[in-house]
């Protein structure tokens, strides 16, 4: 038994608590220890209880974290299919695309040697046309002879133009650098650029700061500003780097034509005559690049492609 005063173990049949002389009486002392005892069994329950319960919520975590884990590995191994078929897809279109590199450089070779054979000829012909202006007697007839053949040689600049160059939108041209070259001609509100470039890049040709930022059209089209509006252009290196060495038709505005050196600028070829000049001043016709051994342009055929880059 356990005293009631001072709550210390005693005899079963004491009559009085030995420790602090407390008197002994059965019947309370009874009801006192069932008391006891019935909390004692109360809380082993209750312990046993939270006990069983946490064990359920543990089992219960760990089994959820076993199926979520199953299941991330069930959709990483459906990922991994999948990239797999993709990569095969890509493979299959990357030799494809070989094939179609190989038929174009062929295609590009042909129409350089077509080239050459072209200038040759009009350089035979510029001789030949020297030689009738020297004689006084055909100046008319070697006149109208060279004005012909001029408008010949117009014609053959622009079939090539289109036959090699590739559509391109005024967003992707305006990512490429202006170059500050072969932007002379009539220029109405001189500004440095000619009414036919101003066509083409939307300024106004009759206002020399379409923006009306203090500062003129030309300097902030060839320092990478915009002319109509606030801000830098949104130069693109890796579509200027795409398209160097490309002839570019304008699909919007007036449609004009353009040439990406190897110096990732532009170069207008708004007529025959720049066109050529340009061409042939440009280290792109005149040596391969480096790592190419023959320079790509333009597309297979003769039809003009579209080219947008976002």
């Amino acid at each position: 038994m356990i005293c009631t005063k001072c709550n210390r173990q005693m005899a079963d049949n004491s009559t009085v608590c030995p420790n602090c002389g407390q008197p002994v009486i059965a019947p309370e002392q009874i009801i006192r220890e069932v008391k006891v005892r019935r909390l004692q069994r109360y809380l082993f329950y209750a312990i046993v209880f939270m006990v069983v319960i946490a064990a359920v919520a543990i089992m219960v975590r760990i089994y959820n974290a076993n199926t979520k884990l199953l299941l991330e590995i069930s959709q990483v191994k459906q990922g991994l299919e999948g990239a797999q078929g993709e990569l095969t897809a890509t493979q299959a279109e990357l030799a494809q695309k070989k094939k179609d590199l190989a038929k174009i450089q062929a295609e590009f070779e042909a129409n350089s040697q077509k080239m050459q054979a072209a200038d040759n000829q009009l350089k035979q012909k510029t001789a030949a046309y020297q030689a009738l202006l020297d004689e006084k007697t055909k100046i008319e007839q070697g006149h109208e002879q060279c004005r012909m053949d001029l408008n010949l040689a117009d014609a053959n600049i622009y079939g090539l133009i289109i036959k090699l160059g590739i559509g391109v939108t005024n967003k992707n041209l305006a990512s490429i650098p202006l170059a500050d070259a072969n932007l002379g001609g009539q220029d109405s509100d001189n500004d440095g650029l000619s009414d036919t470039i101003e066509k083409s890049l939307g300024t106004d040709p009759n206002k020399a700061d379409s923006d009306n930022d203090g500062f003129d059209d030309k300097l902030e089209a060839v320092t990478g500003y915009n002319p109509l509006g606030k801000g830098m252009l949104p130069i693109n290196p890796k579509y200027v780097e795409s398209v160097k060495g490309k002839i570019l038709l304008q699909m919007e505005g007036d449609k004009s034509a353009w040439y990406v050196a190897g110096d990732g600028k532009r170069y207008f070829l708004g007529n025959p005559g720049d066109a050529y000049r340009v061409m042939r001043q440009n280290e792109y016709w005149t040596k391969d690049w480096p790592g190419q051994a023959t320079p790509l342009i333009g597309t297979s055929s003769s039809s003009t492609v579209v080219e947008v880059v976002e």
